[in-house]
Parts: structure tokens; sequence; C-alpha cells
């Protein structure tokens, strides 16, 4: 019933009628009130090892819900070994106490949380774990978003063909170092390239060594680019010499309700921070194109 749902949802994306509008409000309600009750009652677990994980990271405003991103992220076709939450004790200063019962209970069936003394934001999601685990292949996720039960299988199966470069199922085409000017590419499929931007929302595959050793100086990250994860991986990806797939994935993104929150987009793309941090990258890294 919920992929359902959520490919009705994923056909209303490319035209942007009011029609289409409406039906996208309409699903994002049903969806997300019928999630709660649905993945309260799965009890699927993860095999624990270490071969394929997915990882994510989150902030108190955002805790509370979590649990239900990671439940879509167990209910795949093609599970991962493994999901990580790296969270910062700066922000969950009482550790395991702060968390739901609902995200505790899942430390019993594949979730593995990591605790970072400082809190590098989004780049939460991928700096501590590729660390941990430098041999294994890290699918990068948001802490915003439900996952379609095959978006993991999509990944692997595109990794399969493309077994040295990142895999995307969601990209924007690049055009010069305005982010405005960038092109949301939606569903068509494109072959290994430099020319796109992996979105991490999307779920992103990183294969081992995937990225510069210049992804984890944190004095690089903070000073080049510290609010945008994706186009700070992008670079590293592409510097490393590196290229992007993007898949032909027909399923886009749904929403997780929650109260006001700003998101981290609404800093990047509506103040146009984004603009500023390709800009900085692109004249320390004259490799990034």
């Amino acid at each position: 019933m919920l992929n359902k749902l959520y490919f009705l949802y994923s056909q209303c994306i490319e035209e942007n009628t009011y029609i289409n509008k409406i039906k996208r409000l309409f699903i994002k309600k049903i969806y997300n009130l019928l999630a709660s009750g649905y993945y309260k009652d799965q009890r699927k677990k993860l095999s624990g090892k270490d071969s394929v994980i997915v990882s994510l990271t989150t902030f108190p405003d955002r805790i509370e819900k979590t649990w239900l991103v990671i439940e879509s992220l167990i209910d795949q076709t093609i599970p991962p070994d493994k999901i990580v939450l790296t969270l910062s004790s700066k922000q969950f200063i009482n550790g395991l106490a702060d968390l739901p019962k609902e995200l505790l209970s899942q430390l019993n069936r594949g979730l593995e949380i990591i605790w970072s003394e400082d809190d590098l934001r989004s780049h939460k999601k991928y700096y501590y774990v590729m660390n941990k685990y430098p041999k294994s292949k890290v699918i990068t996720v948001d802490d915003d978003f439900f996952y379609s039960q095959g978006m993991v299988e999509h990944l692997l199966n595109a990794n399969q063909q493309y077994p040295d470069a990142v895999i995307c199922n969601l990209a924007a085409k690049k055009n010069g170092s305005s982010y405005k000017d960038w092109k949301n590419m939606l569903f068509e499929e494109v072959l290994p390239t430099t020319e796109i931007m992996q979105y991490g929302g999307s779920g992103v595959l990183y294969p081992p060594n995937s990225l510069h050793q210049d992804a984890f100086d944190k004095k690089k990250i903070l000073n080049l680019c510290p609010l945008a994860d994706d186009i700070w991986l992008n670079c590293m990806t592409i510097i490393n010499n590196k290229k992007i797939v993007k898949t032909s994935y027909p399923y886009y993104l749904m929403p997780v309700y929650f109260k006001t929150t700003r998101a981290l987009k609404d800093i990047n793309v509506g103040e146009d921070m984004n603009s500023i941090q390709i800009k900085k990258l692109k004249e320390y890294y004259k490799d990034y194109e």
C-alpha cells in the first residue's frame, strides 16, 4: 500500500501543474498518517554485517520521527547489512536518554549509533561511518524522507555495472558556478560522468575509497563548504578521479512531516549559500568542474 502511494506521488513530480500539486499534498498527508501504524508492526532484522551500510544523521528537532525513516530503510527489497545513525553529543547531552523508545528498540534490529563529540552538521552522515568502516559500501540518506522499498536494490544493481563509480538516484546537471542554474534531472539515467552532482537525499552509494582524502579534513570542510555536504562530496568525488552514475529509478522523495523546522535547504538555496560554497571550492580545487 505505502509503496503504491509512493509511486503515485512520484508520478506527479515531473509536471508541476496545480492539479499535481494538490495530488502531491493529499498523498503526502495520507502517507504520513499511514506510515506510523505500518512501521510499528514491522519486526524485520538486519544482518549486522558491514558490507553494505546505510548512513544518516539527524538533530533534536527531528529525532522523534527518525525511527520512521530507519524503518523504511529496513523495509527494503534488498536490505542493507546495518544502518548507522551519527549523533552529536553536543546536541544530545544525555546520550541514549534523549532518544525515543522507538529508536532505541531498533538497536536490536540492525541500527548502530555513532556519537561524535563535535558537530559537523550534515557532514556527519558520511564522515564518521566511512572512517570506521573504510572497506564498506556506504549509502548516504537524509533524515527527512521516507524511502521506497527498492531504493537500496536499485543502487546495488547499478554498482554491479559500475563498481568504481558513485551511484545516485537523483542528481543535478551542473551549469557554471551559480547553483540556481543547476537543473534537477529527475528520472533520466546518466552514465559515468563528472557533469552532474549527486543528491544525497536520494540515496547515494559510495564504494570504498570513492572520496579524496580531503573529504575527512575538518578544517577544510568548515572553511570551504560547511553547509552543503552534497556539493562537498561531489567535489571530493571528482578531484579523486571518480565518476558519477545516475539511475533511472522512478521514485521521487516522500517527505516526512515535522513541526516547524528550518531545513538546511532553505539556507543553502533560499539565501544562495550553495553558490558561495561552489565558488570557494572552485577557487581552492582547480580540478573541480
